[in-house]
């Protein structure tokens, strides 16, 4: 999904947060993970082309013309680990700005990406050694 429907999807969050919390910890937070953590990506990227290239980078990331694809911080384990940090912390507000903010970036990915079911799930990328072809559909366009 690109970046501006992430922002889009991100602001009303960020708003919730702001207004239940008035917390700026909780507000950063909901953007970083709304909408930064896309930057893993870059990683990727550079990882496979050995450059850097904006324009590019996206469209190789989606379209599967990586042998490896890590994005480390795309992974849904991290939500039930944001609960059990909240219950640790006694704080679930943390717990619920986390999994706000972040499923509002994950779920449109996993819906509007040429996805796998499993493909945003650490443990399935791990047990499949990270290949991109195992991992999203190739040849299917991504969604603009």
């Amino acid at each position: 999904m690109k970046m501006e429907h992430h922002i889009i999807a991100t602001a009303p969050v960020a708003a919730g947060t702001w207004y239940f919390t008035h917390n700026w910890f909780y507000l950063i937070m909901t953007i970083c993970l709304g909408v930064l953590i896309d930057f893993d990506h870059v990683f990727d990227y550079i990882r496979e082309e050995g450059r850097f290239d904006m324009k590019d980078l996206f469209v190789k990331s989606y379209s599967g013309e990586f042998h490896h694809l890590y994005v480390i911080f795309h992974a849904f384990e991290y939500v039930p680990l944001a609960w059990i940090a909240g219950y640790f912390m006694n704080n679930y507000t943390f717990s619920i700005v986390f999994s706000a903010a972040y499923l509002v970036h994950m779920i449109p990915d996993q819906l509007m990406n040429n996805v796998r079911p499993w493909g945003y799930f650490m443990t399935y990328r791990i047990m499949k050694k990270f290949v991109m072809t195992d991992l999203f559909y190739k040849g299917i366009p991504v969604k603009k």
